[in-house]
């Protein structure tokens, strides 16, 4: 009844997105950091510059990996919005 809801994530100051404002938005960005690390690790390095499926699968991982970790921002985020500085109407529950 009237409860404002506990966000993860807060819109960002300047620009356009999140950023986490809890322990579990820090552990999901911190997961999301660790996956595409580990990602990238797994690329092996070649001598030449040609395409590989390695590659190709490198980047349908990490499309993935990006789509997910943008969902939980809008599930457990507000919604984004342009911001340029701190304005008297911002919403301290909602913006950074």
């Amino acid at each position: 009844m009237g409860k404002t809801p506990q966000y993860w994530f807060k819109r960002h100051r300047f620009g356009y997105g999140w950023v986490p404002t809890t322990r579990e938005g820090a552990i999901v960005t911190t997961m999301y950091i660790a996956l595409m690390g580990a990602g990238v690790l797994t690329l092996k390095d070649t001598q030449h510059n040609e395409y590989t499926a390695e590659v190709g699968f490198f980047l349908l991982f990490a499309a993935i990996a990006t789509a997910a970790l943008v969902r939980i921002c809008v599930v457990k985020g507000p919604k984004p919005k342009w911001r340029w500085g701190k304005k008297e109407g911002d919403n301290p529950n909602e913006d950074w």
